[in-house]
């Protein structure tokens, strides 16, 4: 069916990835939830719809987004890098 969206809940827990249950706003807890949109994504609408181009621009765009926070925590926090790179099997 078309034009159905259904709302998921994040399989990643935000207390996983340091900070409170409801800290949305920590790098770690930004990059899994990226992560698990940008594999909904590519999993989900662009098996169905693999022409649709600016929807690879907005895939595009998110997966810079992700790319910069890693960079951040690379940079400013190291042990939470390779804890949430490792948890989220990026990087091989």
């Amino acid at each position: 069916m078309h034009g159905i969206f259904i709302a998921t809940s994040p399989t990643y827990s935000t207390a996983e990835y340091g900070g409170g249950a409801g800290n949305t706003g920590c790098a770690a807890v930004q990059v899994a939830l990226m992560t698990e949109r940008i594999n909904r994504l590519r999993r989900g609408h662009f098996s169905m719809h693999a022409g649709d181009r600016h929807g690879h621009r907005g895939l595009q765009c998110l997966i810079s987004r992700r790319r910069r926070l890693l960079s951040y925590l690379r940079k400013r926090r190291l042990i939470m890098y390779a804890m949430v790179v490792n948890r989220l099997g990026l990087r091989r």
